[in-house]
């Protein structure tokens, strides 16, 4: 189908004759039948059994609901932007933006008609067992409505299977090309054409060659290309004219509502670098519910994203795999010409085409509906109007049409009997973006960079918006062949954190990483090791929690800088500099308490952390303002860090800079006198304190943003939040920070000790709280194990489970 290629919408009459044909989204759809029986272990974890695919899928929508309905209910709405509905006009700016990429019903629905009467089957039973379970909390609200309910004044609502086919079907990966322009017009504006672009080349670089590679020269399996190279500005090859006018005006960027989140990141120890001689695994990411299915396919227990279903990672019969969100281009943002008349026409391939546009009524708790327009292109939805001069962006995204791929590709990997059938039947059907890492009992370890990757044109500038006249439409996606993977690499392990996979990828646009990149730990830690083992993994999983890559994308080791800031101060005769940069050089990149005394144990850190915000303003703040932060706001990337690197090295950088942001300064002065700021920004902080006592304070998690504590500091930067079960003093306000991510696991494919490792950040499995107030037994059972790195057992074992359970129910539907 053609729209389905393109991501073109359908007319309203092809959707009207398509609403005739197809089950209507919210109509009953036919029962799926059977029964199932879940099995709950001592940390609340749901072992379901079932004789098919579709029954273990009831048990899972049914006990998920159990668990987790109030973050079900939140996730459907911020889907399907309706959360300002139930919490008020703060979050009305977020719903415009999801309502911008909703999907219509009908559409949903035509793909859900295209997949197996298998997969139809197990989607569907997911939505029956959800409303099972809603209508136990309809029937007995007084005891099995969650507290959050209460709070939003609404009850819980059935869940359609287009609000499911919604949920999963949410588009992902974001785009920065507005960020970037604005960035390149504010330096051509303020240098001219020639070296505001040279600036924005150094600042935004579409391929920095020093850039750590997911997978190792020689390794890659897909064919060799060369490197991406930028192309000039103004948009020649884009036609100079009215549309590259219109883009120069662009000054300042939409705003996001809500920070971009990620973290996964995953780490395989092939069977050469193992002490058993098997493969081990390690995933960290974001928090949500965990699962064992058993029956029809699957013997797979794992973690998932709440709302999603099934496990998306984890340990299955023979193989257990991770992912990571991958970061190869594959959103793109069109400049659409507009018709003056008409701003809802756009100029496309030599004639005036109309947008798709429909009016929603947004519904906010405590103040009066907005209308919002949504308008559609054939790229897909606006984004930005700037209609004064003639231009509306738009976003166009790889897994436009093949949204449910991504959740049929998922179960394929979880039900794969082998490496092939995980590769043909799982990697290849998704469309989403994805780094997946994979290992067998048969010693095998591989790693793809999975998803619908874009052939642009070769003159494309994939840092900026293309003109959406027709000129620069995407030529199809590559192949399975060639996409970067790798099977049983040299090197032992594969480690990947959200990077770049191969040398070939873009990374101008989203993923700008460079030599500094988080992955340097666990790297070095990888390629030393030797007779590894699962305690080996958790120690390795702490000192990575440490360094916070996670939550700080612009921390690094300072053995990058360390020649060149030695030469650079050898000539200071500032002792107080040279001891300081002693200090930060002898630090080892992780924030550690060992002595548990509230400090971290190095003051070289304090230092260090100072002087990665300190030495780019001195550096670049004088040449270009503040763009050297700015450019990186709402980015999960940050670049800053790799940018100061190439400042440091000068000429000795895989990609030195152009333009000279030292300006007739000696440089070695200018470093040396960085060093000297950041003493003296401290210094106040520690006054009377020699520098080798100064010792910053632990940062503290906090899950209650209203019970700040000034002597216990949040990390700068991150994001706070309330916790309903901290709010009600059902779980602690605030625990030490380690800088780690929300889930942790770790398993080792043996098949005489099949079983996952992991723990939960959120605190337990089941976060229910009851109408009065009251929580469960698995509500924060995890929470200090997780801020000790500790893990617990998950079994695999159908006798062992059976055994164990805490609670048994069984379900005819």
């Amino acid at each position: 189908m053609a729209d389905r290629r393109h991501g073109i919408i359908a007319g309203a009459a092809a959707l009207s004759m398509l609403a005739t044909l197809l089950p209507q989204a919210g109509a009953a759809q036919p029962a799926v039948r059977g029964e199932v029986t879940i099995y709950r272990d001592a940390w609340g974890v749901p072992h379901i059994e079932g004789a098919t695919s579709a029954a273990v899928m009831y048990g899972l929508g049914y006990s998920q609901a159990q668990d987790r309905l109030a973050q079900l209910e939140l996730n459907r709405r911020n889907k399907k932007g309706m959360r300002a509905e139930i919490l008020g006009p703060r979050f009305l700016q977020a719903d415009k933006e999801a309502r911008n990429e909703v999907l219509s019903d009908a559409e949903l629905m035509r793909m859900y008609a295209a997949l197996s009467a298998e997969h139809q089957g197990m989607l569907q039973g997911y939505v029956d067992g959800l409303n099972r379970a809603i209508d136990e909390v309809l029937a007995d609200p007084e005891h099995k409505l969650p507290y959050e309910f209460k709070a939003w004044g609404v009850m819980p609502a059935r869940w359609t299977l287009a609000d499911y086919l919604s949920h999963i079907a949410a588009p992902h990966g974001n785009t920065y090309e507005l960020q970037n322009l604005a960035f390149l017009n504010a330096m051509v504006e303020r240098y001219g054409p020639t070296v505001g672009r040279q600036i924005f080349d150094d600042v935004v670089p579409i391929s920095d060659p020093d850039t750590p590679l997911i997978i190792p020269p020689g390794e890659d399996l897909a064919p060799a290309r060369p490197a991406p190279q930028g192309a000039p500005y103004p948009p020649a090859p884009h036609p100079p004219g009215p549309l590259a006018t219109a883009m120069s005006a662009l000054r300042e960027a939409p705003k996001r509502a809500e920070p971009v989140m990620g973290a996964s990141r995953c780490l395989v120890i092939g069977p050469q670098k193992s002490a058993s001689g098997r493969p081990l695994l390690m995933e960290a990411t974001s928090d949500g519910p965990e699962s064992h299915l058993y029956g029809g396919g699957f013997d797979t227990v794992g973690f998932s994203h709440t709302g999603w279903g099934p496990p998306i990672m984890g340990r299955s019969l023979k193989h257990g795999w991770l992912m990571t969100s991958g970061h190869a281009e594959t959103t793109d943002t069109y400049a659409e010409k507009l018709n003056p008349a008409d701003k809802h026409q756009y100029w496309f391939k030599g004639e005036w085409r109309r947008m798709e546009v429909r009016t929603d009524i947004i519904k906010v708790k405590d103040a009066d509906p907005v209308a919002y327009e949504v308008a559609w292109t054939v790229h897909g939805p606006v984004i930005k109007w700037d209609v004064e001069n003639g231009v509306a962006y738009t976003q166009r995204n790889n897994e436009r049409g093949y949204e449910l791929d991504n959740w049929v590709g998922t179960v394929e990997m979880a039900r794969a009997k082998n490496l092939r059938e995980f590769q043909s039947k799982g990697v290849a059907r998704v469309a989403w973006n994805l780094g997946v890492c994979y290992a067998d009992e048969a010693g095998n370890i591989a790693f793809w960079e999975a998803g619908k990757l874009p052939k642009r044109p070769a003159t494309a500038d994939s840092r900026l918006p293309m003109p959406g006249t027709g000129e620069y439409e995407w030529e199809g996606f590559h192949s399975a062949r060639e996409t970067p993977r790798m099977i049983n690499p040299r090197q032992g392990y594969i480690h990947t954190w959200n990077g770049k996979a191969a040398a070939w990828l873009p990374e101008g646009d989203d993923a700008r990483i460079g030599k500094t990149y988080r992955t340097w730990l666990g790297d070095r830690l990888a390629t030393a090791g030797r007779g590894l083992t699962l305690l080996d993994l958790r120690e390795i999983n702490r000192k990575i929690w440490n360094a916070e890559g996670a939550r700080d994308r612009g921390q690094t080791s300072p053995d990058f800088f360390a020649p060149h800031l030695r030469a650079a101060v050898a000539k200071s005769a500032d002792a107080e500099v040279k001891q300081a940069l002693e200090l930060m050089l002898a630090f080892n990149g992780m924030y550690e308490d060992l002595d548990a005394d509230g400090t971290y144990d190095d003051p070289g850190g304090t230092l260090w952390r100072q002087w990665l915000l300190t030495a780019p303003e001195v550096i670049f703040s004088p040449q270009i303002g503040d763009w050297w932060r700015k450019v990186d706001e709402g980015r999960y990337h940050q670049y800053r860090t790799s940018l100061l690197l190439r400042a440091v090295q000068g000429q000795d950088a895989g990609l030195p800079l152009q333009h000279d942001y030292f300006q007739g300064r000696d440089r070695d002065a200018v470093i040396a006198q960085t060093i000297r700021a950041t003493i003296d920004k401290l210094r106040p902080t520690y006054a009377g304190k020699p520098m080798t006592e100064w010792r910053a304070p632990v940062y503290w998690k906090y899950f209650d943003a209203d019970r700040l504590d000034p002597a216990r500091p949040s990390l700068p930067g991150e994001t706070l939040f309330r916790r309903t079960a901290s709010v009600l003093g059902l779980a602690p306000a605030m625990v030490r920070h380690h800088g780690g991510e929300g889930w942790a696991g770790m398993m080792e494919l043996h098949p005489k000790d099949r079983a996952i490792f992991s723990v939960v950040e959120a605190g337990g499995q089941n976060l229910f709280i009851d109408p009065t107030g009251k929580g469960n037994p698995n509500l924060s059972d995890q929470l200090q194990m997780h801020v000790n790195n500790e893990f617990k057992r998950i079994d695999m074992s159908l006798d062992t489970i059976k055994r164990d359970a805490v609670s048994v129910t069984r379900l005819k539907f």
